[in-house]
This record gives structure tokens, sequence and C-alpha cells, in this order.
């Protein structure tokens, strides 16, 4: 069977399934190619953390089907996230994340285990500066990420935030051995000679915990492995900085951190404790004040608007803490209810009208001060998401 593999993954952590999927479809005896007009069959990998993401990929399972006529194999988090949605609109052969590898070999009738083909994920940098890159190349995906080397050091996500899809399809939380990601590091920042490198996971700040190290280790250990290397540090939940605070305050000193993402989500008490959030706004006020004290000016973060039972209080004071502390980066996402989500048991509801209100105005307020904010329904993550859909 000739396969055409489709990712609408928004996220770099997910090129590693991908990556695994391909070497299992090969190594099953089927034929990868380059277009869906060749395939006989399209496996398309979902997104749908947010709802644009979510609805995009709906829109492109239907426009595989209806367009080309071909067979859909549906993979990555829908499944998982909204199994009732995709149902009501797909019929087709469904790979759902968390229970992949018996699906795995039923649909491309194998018996080989899919799991030998997982690896340590390390990726070259695609440019130096992206801004610049996608000036030059319009078409192209390239993200904030693909100036730096990639390398994921874990998957899986251990906290229980009450809004999060994603821990609804994560597999079990596991992390690379600091070994094998020091050399596959090596190895690529050789290869470019690129030494800013990213560190992706899907909860950064975790890592180690089920291995016997720490973050702080990790980067020390990497540091002390590649001369000049600068990391930026994604998906890195606040507590987890706080939790080794004095070692991440002295690692940035030291020159070791470049950029951080840091997402808050909200920095109104009574919210973050809805969202099972292990922080309160002085925490992060605390984080905050000590970048703005050192002068890092690489930081970017993520909230939601219109959190179940999200007063305009509420909105005002998140709004108010990051033009405090002025972050680089906002992305700003429009609360996204599930079923299987704990958040969906809260009360009462924003309306669709509000949340999307507070978004414009929160977009206008950070346009306003200079920040850089992008939104899911702004021409940003419309363009993200017509470059994401461009065929290969």
């Amino acid at each position: 069977m000739r396969i055409f593999v489709k990712g609408l993954n928004s996220c770099p952590m997910r090129k590693q399934n991908l990556e695994q999927y391909c070497s299992f479809i090969a190594a099953s005896g089927h034929r990868l190619v380059n277009t869906p007009q060749e395939a006989d069959a399209v496996l398309v990998w979902t997104c749908a953390f947010r709802g644009d993401l979510r609805d995009n990929s709906l829109h492109e399972i239907d426009r595989y089907q209806n367009e080309l006529g071909v067979r859909v194999i549906v993979a990555g988090c829908l499944p998982d996230i909204d199994p009732g949605l995709l149902r009501s609109r797909f019929k087709g052969d469904i790979i759902p994340w968390r229970t992949d590898i018996q699906r795995l070999k039923e649909v491309f009738g194998s018996d080989m285990d899919p799991e030998q083909f997982r690896t340590v994920f390390a990726e070259a940098n695609i440019c130096n500066d992206t801004m610049k890159y996608r000036r030059e190349n319009p078409d192209s995906d390239a993200t904030f990420h693909d100036q730096f080397v990639k390398l994921l050091v874990s998957e899986g996500c251990r906290f229980d935030c009450s809004y999060c899809s994603e821990k609804l399809a994560f597999p079990t939380y596991r992390s690379f051995q600091p070994e094998e990601l020091m050399e596959s590091c090596r190895r690529i920042v050789a290869m470019t000679g690129r030494r800013e490198v990213i560190l992706i996971a899907d909860s950064l700040g975790e890592y180690g915990c089920d291995i016997g190290y720490t973050l702080p280790e990790l980067i020390r250990i990497l540091a002390g492995a590649i001369p000049g290397v600068k990391l930026a540090l994604g998906n890195l939940n606040p507590a987890s900085f706080l939790q080794y605070f004095d070692e991440m305050q002295e690692l940035l000193c030291n020159g070791h951190i470049r950029h951080l993402n840091l997402p808050l989500q909200s920095a109104s008490d009574r919210i973050l404790k809805l969202m099972n959030r292990p922080y309160t706004k002085h925490d992060i006020g605390r984080l905050f004040g000590m970048l703005n004290d050192k002068c890092f000016t690489e930081f970017d973060t993520h909230l939601i608007i219109g959190f179940p039972s999200e007063t305009d209080a509420d909105f005002e004071e998140t709004m108010a803490f990051v033009l405090q502390y002025r972050p680089k980066y906002i992305l700003a996402s429009n609360y996204m209810e599930s079923p299987g989500m704990a958040s969906a048991k809260i009360h009462p509801k924003i309306p669709t009208e509000t949340r999307q209100l507070r978004l414009r105005e929160f977009e206008r307020r950070m346009k306003q001060a200079g920040i850089l904010c992008n939104t899911d329904d702004s021409e940003l993550s419309a363009d993200r998401l017509r470059r994401l859909n461009l065929v290969k």
C-alpha cells in the first residue's frame, strides 16, 4: 500500500511520533509517498489542543476524503481528546494515540512492535532567524523553534491541570536518558555548527523525575559537553522553575539559558486554583520580577481567556500582570472545552461572544504596549494554519 503521512501537529514534540510511524509503516512493507495524489491511503496526524486546531484537523480530514477520495486513517491527539466529535464526522480507521500499538499493527497488517522504532528525536535548525526566513519563504511552515537545534527530552505530563485536553491523549510520562540526549545533541551541533538548542517536551520541568535526574542537572550536562551552547526551554511550567529557583537563576546568570517559555494561563489566584495550577500570583510575580531585575527579556507565555467562571475582574487582573512584566510574546487562547476535562464540570460557562470580546481587547492592549500577541482568531493564527495545511 502507498501511504502519504500528513502531520497537522502545531508542536514540534509530535515530530518524533511521525518519524516512528513512518519507520514502522515502511518496515511493514508499505511505501511512503510524497503527495496524497500518489497514495492509496493518507494517515493524518491530528492536533486538537485548541479549538481552531481541532476544527482545522476535522476540515483537513473532510478535504482528503471528499476532494481526493482516498482512504483516510486518523491518528494523533483528536481521537483521545474528543472521540465523540470525531466519530460524528468520520467513520474510517482511527488510531488513538494512547493505545496506538495494537491499532497500528491491525491497520497496517504487521506483527512488529511499533515501540522498537522510537528513538531520541533531535533535528537540525532550518534557519538562524525565523522571521527573516519566513519573509523570504512565505509558504514555509517554519516556526520560532526552527531557528534552534531541537532536542526532545521527555514526553507526557504529570501535572493535572483541569483544562488540559492534551492530557487526555498523552502517553505515560517518560524521560530520555541524559547520555542519549547529550550524544544526539552533540552530533547535530557538530553537523550544523549551530549552538543554540531548544529543549522540547510536553512538560519540560519534570524532566528526570522517573530516572533520577532533574532539569538543572540536564542543563549542566549539556553545557559541559557542548562548550558555548545556549539553551531555550519550552513548555516550562512556572511551578518547575520555582521548584529549582536558585539553580535556574544561577544557570540563567551564567548564560546557559537563551530563552524561556513559561505558560502562566492566568494571573488570578481564583482562576489558577480552579485550573489546578500549582502556584499563585505572588509566586509568578517573584519569578517574572527576577527576570525583569536581571534584564532578561527573552521570555514568553501562554494564557487561556474565558475559563469557566472567569469574571471581568479576573481578566483585567491577568492583563495587568502581563503588562507589568512584559513578556516578549504571548499566545492567548480561547478556552476550549472537551467532555473528558475536569473543567467541563465548572460553571458558569463564559459565552462565546464574551470570550471573543476579551480576546480582541487583550490583543489590542498588548499591541498598544508593543508586546507581540497571537490569538486563535488572529491573522497570525490563520496564516499559520494556511502554511501548516500546505502539502509538502
